[in-house]
């Protein structure tokens, strides 16, 4: 996963106003925000288990009605 492919699940994850969801990711990773937003921001290489564990976060969603 590279940083733009990170966006694009935070970009998934923001509410109804386009906003929130590198907060979203972070809260469901038990991360702290900044470390999303080093990631995001290539600072901190996304390694393997990152990857793993943040598509394990997006499918484990329950579905938006």
């Amino acid at each position: 996963m590279n940083p733009a492919e990170l966006r694009a699940v935070c970009d998934s994850l923001n509410d109804e106003r386009g906003t929130g969801g590198q907060s979203k990711l972070a809260r469901l990773l038990d991360w702290h925000h900044s470390t999303v937003w080093r990631k995001l921001n290539g600072l901190s290489p996304i390694t393997q288990s990152d990857e793993l564990a943040i598509r394990q976060a997006v499918v484990s969603l329950p579905p938006e009605v």
